[in-house]
């Protein structure tokens, strides 16, 4: 299936497991965070080892180990975690060169740049701290253990 955006499940479990992290009252271990998010556990400790590494969790081991923010949630954007996993993106085209193009204006207008555009504001705008959980996955997760 081809998608309009494309966030690739790195970025995705980054973002969210992040946002997860910040709300959550105890530590969250590799493989509760799989379990919340839907991922492989495989998956997510790789994405996870990545972001400890870009300082931005910490990891503790042990019985009451798990990970934590290593900043403040509300001085991260999703643009920043976005960014650190995928590299920096720029405005998208409809992918073939304005000079090469044999159109006189581009076949699909200006959307592909407006749509890019609104979604890096979106992203730059909008803090880790912003996302709220739904306040049910805690208990589902405490009581599953």
């Amino acid at each position: 299936m081809s998608r309009i955006v494309y966030i690739s499940e790195a970025a995705s479990i980054a973002i969210h497991s992040m946002a997860i992290i910040a709300s959550s009252p105890e530590r969250l271990n590799a493989k509760q965070l799989a379990k919340l998010t839907g991922s492989s556990a495989n998956h997510l400790s790789k994405v996870m080892q990545n972001l400890v590494k870009g300082d931005y969790l910490r990891s503790n081991r042990g019985p009451t180990g798990g990970f934590e923010l290593k900043k403040p949630a509300n001085t991260i954007t999703l643009l920043q975690v976005y960014e650190y996993i995928e590299g920096t993106i720029d405005c998208q085209f409809c992918g073939i060169p304005e000079e090469k193009c044999p159109f006189e204006s581009c076949v699909f207008g200006v959307k592909a740049e407006i749509f890019s555009e609104e979604f890096i504001n979106y992203m730059k705008t909008t803090l880790i701290s912003d996302l709220t959980t739904k306040k049910h996955i805690y208990a589902a997760e405490n009581n599953s253990n």
